[in-house]
């Protein structure tokens, strides 16, 4: 079913009764919207952050739950603390989040995250409903939860191993009003960036039963590395209608027009300047031909052309009312589209200076819709008994087109010498004249997927909710058919029914304090992955396939906790998560079609498990001081493939039985805090500062496989505002130190971003 088709089919029975609700309100006073009746189950914008706080999520249980009886780790960002970062896009909306990392730093299909040691993909919704991948504005939501382990018991298909939901900004009919902000960033080698923002809120008629938003954003630069330019557009209008005392509709859009670098092409470890490079012992020498170039951070050796544009269009429809005190319903609905074009040049081989190069890309159209429906009725039949039952579906359909394209520049560019580029000045001049005289279409698919989920979740309150039950077991079908537009002929598909689970308990030890335990489990529908990547039209291996069928295991206890009269929350938790079924995606040198290019090699993780222990702190500790504290653990293992060859290891002699997860230092710790010099007008000046660190982790390097990098890194970031009246002027200034911090990517250098706003 096409997407405007299901949206019809949903909103017409809501819509309905919309209309008669409207209808027979007309026969009554107007009711002031202050005195509606709260849906609280799926409100989970209506609640302002203290400091850094929120004390509720609505991501592990699909409703607005608090976190202290949340038994399961999920994390908080707020719109607040992106603000005091400066943060504005995807890869930094988890910034100072525990043990969280981002794996494409420009997030060329909007997702990419090392999470606990794994990476994920397919784990991003907004409100709780699963929109597909692209890329993000900040400008357009109010918050991030990060769940932590297996989230499909109610939630339905993510990533395994986590879950990113996005909440999004929607109208407040209790103000008028809003801010604008211009921006401008600006690092060390001369990269600029400059932004406008816009955030405006206004209730439409006297009752307040209307209310729009508006969030929008303008930006234009580049980034530090070289080439890489950036123009953005991005629209978020939204209304609310409250139709009647006890019913509501939120129309909420996105709108998006991107042109950005597709990922950090040219900046692996082949290029990373020489402090970088010398945090990995087998490039630190005076020897190493490319160490020894002494690269400077913003160096690019593939040039210019490495341009993603995407543009994106979804409207999601939050139909909600209440039937009594006890009996809650929500209907959501959502239609999309998202096109893409992404080419890049590439070029990567981390031991010799004169690399092989290759011109790629893809094209994509993409349909999808979702509507996702949720019952929850409580009840307390008896005085020490309480018991709350969730039961709901979801429907999802997504249909893509897809061109992937491939070919060798012309001599001289079907090699790059470092050496040859950095005389030049790596400049844009030296690219000049490079062309492809021979790119192909090295594959043309069609797939179309539906899926169909539906989920029941028991919670039991005993003793006045002193001791929280709680269990929910969800199934889902899956239906996936890929066919080769070229041949018309079906190449992959799958039909599965699975079901997932998870129970656990929180026992309030005190009123501001419980113990929890949950053992979560997900399995995901089998999928059937192309083996090889970045091969030249006609190469025969392009039609090699593979299948996995993913199944993730989380089993988490701890302790959490509100102190200082609520203003602070904290939790402790120790965690085992083991997962079969990930992919991870190896590049080496290779021969495609009598080409020397870059091969990616998808290959099963065999055992992969983490484990440890996460400390966290977030919140206000007086009226003045905020902070965000974290520390992490852990160890990770996975099963020996013969693809690693870590330093110190002979694959054919003392080969070990287990390797560790890539990317996955053994402890992380963030701090971050601002205190305010404000007097009571909230006037004056507020300093922030924070550090981040982690310590030594095993990389995937192109041509050696896993290396370790022993080295603790660090990272320092500090900034100032001052309030005037109606008038904030911000300068945060992030790396201080301006040092390498390896992770999955490297992190940009020294960045001054001077904000200007103002409220009306």
């Amino acid at each position: 079913m096409k997407p405007i088709a299901l949206l019809r089919l949903v909103l017409a029975p809501l819509s309905a009764g919309a209309l008669i609700t409207g209808l027979s309100a007309q026969t009554t006073p107007v009711v002031d919207t202050t005195e509606t009746i709260k849906l609280t189950p799926f409100a989970v914008t209506a609640e302002k952050s203290s400091g850094y706080k929120v004390s509720s999520a609505s991501a592990a249980t699909r409703t607005n739950t608090a976190i202290i009886d949340i038994p399961q780790t999920v994390d908080i960002v707020t719109k607040e603390f992106w603000n005091d970062i400066g943060a504005t896009s995807f890869d930094e909306s988890f910034r100072y989040a525990a043990n969280v990392y981002v794996r494409n730093r420009h997030a060329g299909s909007g997702d990419g995250v090392n999470l606990r040691g794994f990476e994920t993909n397919g784990s991003i919704s907004v409100d709780g409903v699963r929109m597909g991948n692209y890329k993000r504005d900040l400008v357009g939501y109010e918050r991030l939860e990060i769940v932590k382990g297996p989230p499909s018991a109610v939630q339905g298909r993510a990533g395994g191993t986590g879950l990113l939901n996005y909440i999004l900004k929607k109208p407040d009919a209790t103000r008028r009003g809003g801010f604008v902000r211009a921006s401008v960033k600006w690092d060390e080698f001369d990269g600029m960036m400059t932004r406008g923002e816009l955030d405006a809120n206004y209730t439409l008629n006297k009752s307040g039963s209307l209310a729009a938003r508006l969030g929008a954003s303008i930006q234009k630069g580049e980034d530090y590395i070289k080439f890489n330019e950036f123009e953005n557009y991005t629209a978020y209008p939204s209304l609310r209608w409250q139709i009647g005392r006890n019913t509501e509709l939120i129309v909420a859009n996105e709108f998006l027009n991107l042109t950005t670098p597709s990922r950090d092409e040219g900046h692996g470890f082949a290029i990373y300047p020489e402090a970088a490079r010398r945090l990995i012992p087998r490039f630190d020498t005076s020897t190493d031909p490319i160490t020894a170039l002494r690269l400077p951070y913003n160096f690019n050796l593939i040039g210019p052309n490495n341009i993603d544009k995407q543009r994106i269009a979804a409207s999601t429809f939050f139909f909600t009312h209440q039937f009594s005190e006890n009996l809650f319903f929500r209907q959501v609905a959502n239609a999309r589209y998202l096109g893409q074009d992404s080419f890049t040049y590439a070029a990567e081989n981390n031991l010799v200076t004169n690399m092989p190069s290759q011109y790629s890309g893809f094209e994509t159209t993409t349909q999808g819709s979702t509507a996702q429906g949720d019952l929850v009725a409580k009840f307390s039949p008896l005085s020490w008994l309480t018991s709350q039952t969730l039961v709901g579906y979801s429907y999802g359909d997504v249909d893509s087109i897809n061109s992937n394209y491939a070919g060798i520049p012309d001599a001289p560019f079907n090699f790059l010498n470092i050496a040859a580029i950095g005389a030049s000045g790596n400049s844009r001049a030296f690219y000049d004249g490079r062309r492809v005289s021979n790119l192909n279409r090295s594959s043309y698919t069609s797939t179309d997927s539906y899926s169909f989920g539906m989920y029941v979740q028991q919670d039991v309150g005993l003793w006045g909710e002193r001791l929280l039950l709680t269990g929910g077991i969800r199934s889902d079908r899956d239906r996936t058919e890929t066919t080769n537009l070229s041949t018309n002929l079906r190449t992959a598909g799958g039909d599965t029914t699975l079901n997932s689970y998870r129970y656990g308990a929180t026992f309030k030890v005190a009123r501001w304090l419980a113990a929890y335990a949950v053992q979560s489990v997900q399995n995901d529908a089998t999928r059937t992955i192309q083996r090889y990547n970045g091969l030249l039209a006609g190469d025969p291996r392009a039609n090699e396939f593979f299948t996995v069928s993913p199944y993730t295991e989380l089993q988490e206890g701890g302790l959490k906790g509100e102190v200082l009269g609520g203003r602070m929350s904290f939790a402790a938790a120790y965690w085992q998560m083991t997962r079969t079924g990930s992919v991870v995606n190896i590049v080496a040198p290779g021969v495609s079609q009598g080409q020397t290019v870059n091969i990616g090699t998808q290959a099963e993780l065999q055992g992969a498990q983490s484990k440890g222990w996460e400390l966290t702190a977030f919140g206000s500790v007086t009226d003045r001081l905020s902070l965000i504290a974290n520390y992490t653990r852990m160890t990770t293992s996975q099963a020996f493939t013969g693809q690693q060859n870590a330093q110190g290891w002979n694959t054919t002699t003392n080969r070990p039985a287990t390797v560790p997860l890539r990317f996955a230092p053994d402890w992380n710790a963030n701090l971050f805090s601002k205190y305010s010099f404000r007097d009571a007008q909230e006037q004056g000046f507020e300093v922030k500062a924070g550090v981040s660190a982690i310590g030594p982790f095993y990389a995937q390097v192109t041509g050696l496989g896993l290396t370790y990098v022993p080295h603790t890194q660090s990272s320092f970031d500090a900034g100032v505002a001052y309030r005037w009246r109606r008038f904030l002027v911000d300068l945060m200034v992030t790396n201080l130190g301006n040092d390498p911090m390896l992770v999955t990517r490297d992190q940009p250098p020294r960045t001054y971003n001077l904000s200007i706003s103002t409220t009306f």
